[in-house]
């Protein structure tokens, strides 16, 4: 699945980890150093088996775990409107 980030969000970066604030619920977000990183490559576009595979090749993060959080997150932030789901 691939994803974009909504019109209303912005983010900022930190020196551990990015801010989210979405513009029309007025509500902040904090992401951690991965976090920022899976943040980082949504705006590039990339899947989520992308972001998996690039997140197991930069942390010390098995397959599964990987897979799960990036899940996890992904729908966290669908839910709270900070992406849309655009397709394959």
């Amino acid at each position: 699945m691939r994803y974009r980030i909504a019109s209303d969000a912005l983010s900022a970066s930190l020196s551990d980890g990015a801010v989210l604030l979405h513009l029309h619920t007025k509500r902040y977000f904090s992401l951690n150093d991965a976090g920022s990183r899976i943040w980082a490559l949504l705006e590039q576009r990339c899947t989520e088996e992308q972001i998996t595979n690039t997140l197991v090749g930069e942390y010390e993060v098995e397959q599964g775990e990987a897979t799960r959080a990036v899940h996890q997150l992904l729908e966290d932030l669908l839910a709270e409107r900070l992406i849309e789901a655009v397709g394959q």
